[in-house]
């Protein structure tokens, strides 16, 4: 898949979710999120199976 595609996509989830986006880190494949506790969360775990789908 191509990066800018994959990106927009895990844009769209978070700002699904109401989480906002602190930081990516592509080459060690960390997102840093902000927002409540449990949007966090629930991001992360869509996050999970966007990732497993790619």
């Amino acid at each position: 898949m191509d990066e800018t595609i994959f990106l927009n996509m895990i844009k769209t989830t978070v700002e699904k979710h109401g989480c906002t986006i602190v930081d990516i880190d592509m080459e060690n494949h960390v997102l840093n999120l902000d927002g409540p506790d449990e949007s966090v969360a629930n991001c992360a775990r869509a996050i999970a199976e966007l990732v497993g789908e790619a």
